[in-house]
């Protein structure tokens, strides 16, 4: 078979252990579990366009010196367009807005917001026809969302004024993620994650410097303290370079659904981080949580193992 028809189909990945698809994803959800309060620590000193703008330059750079040192194969053809669609959900509007509305709300109403993402990859999955809405399926995600509602005190939760601008940019960041997720799956199947991973970066790097190119300009580099540094460089090399990486390998091997679905992890990550480095408390609403959300997962993973995805 020649290259140019490979290129056109859908390349089935070479088995993996449900062990190493578990571990991959656990591992996203702890570098972004981590990311929502570093993002916060930027933001509040530089502005959050100006912020974009390095965050995805930095992680293009990166990709780009390791596919072309591992002289891994490059997109060609259709699939260059279909990443460029997928940077424009996946990198620009979906980490524009997450950062204009972290600015404009607080860490726990960005974190509550964003968890329901894997319900919005559900819909776009079923509405794509790339999925079945099954009861097993469903009944996992109500399980997580409730959870993930328990765990964050929707019961205290009220619309505010002062946060609502915040908050509806956050809920349009969660959207555009979850359908870069849903479309992302099968231009992926046809090529090399990283070299693809590149690609949607550089298109990503283009965009955000139209976006905010100007704010970049206009930035007092002296905020930068060597503290703040090691966090920007957290926030590129393991919160986007990796975490981005994972989530496309992940997304060739199992269904998008799946991969989404552990995004309810991220609040209790955040929850357990703040036992551990910070001495709080853990309490009944945590540990009821924490049940509904690995119930979840449980349901889930064993649909994943009764049936091949």
């Amino acid at each position: 078979m020649n290259y140019s028809n490979r290129n056109h189909e859908e390349q089935v990945p070479a088995p993996v252990s449900q062990a190493k698809v578990r571990t991959a994803l656990l591992t996203i959800q702890i570098l972004f579990g981590i990311n929502y309060l570093a993002s916060k620590v930027i933001v509040t000193a530089m502005s959050p366009a100006a912020w974009a703008v390095l965050r995805t330059s930095g992680a293009f750079l990166i990709l780009a010196v390791v596919a072309l040192a591992g002289k891994r194969r490059l997109p060609t053809g259709r699939d260059i367009g279909l990443l460029a669609v997928c940077a424009l959900f996946g990198v620009i509007f979906n980490q524009g807005f997450f950062l204009e509305g972290l600015s404009r709300t607080t860490v726990s109403r960005s974190a509550l917001i964003c968890s329901q993402i894997p319900t919005f990859v559900l819909l776009f999955s079923v509405l794509s026809r790339q999925e079945r809405l099954t009861w097993r399926k469903a009944l996992g995600f109500a399980a997580g969302i409730t959870g993930v509602l328990v765990l964050l005190g929707v019961d205290r939760f009220s619309l505010d004024r002062r946060y609502l601008t915040g908050d509806l940019l956050t809920l349009t960041n969660a959207a555009s993620y979850a359908l870069f997720v849903v479309l992302s799956r099968r231009v992926m199947a046809r090529n090399d994650p990283l070299a693809a991973t590149a690609v949607i970066f550089l298109f990503g790097a283009v965009g955000m410097m139209i976006y905010g190119g100007s704010s970049l300009l206009a930035t007092d580099f002296s905020v930068i303290t060597p503290e703040l540094g090691w966090v920007m460089v957290y926030v590129i090399l393991g919160a986007t370079v990796v975490t981005y990486f994972l989530n496309i390998w992940a997304v060739k091997r199992v269904q998008a659904t799946r991969v989404a679905l552990y995004i309810f992890l991220q609040p209790v990550i955040a929850a357990v981080l703040g036992v551990v480095f910070r001495g709080e408390d853990i309490t009944p609403r945590f540990l009821v949580a924490t049940a509904l959300i690995f119930t979840a997962l449980l349901l889930r993973d064993g649909a994943a193992r009764t049936k091949s995805v």
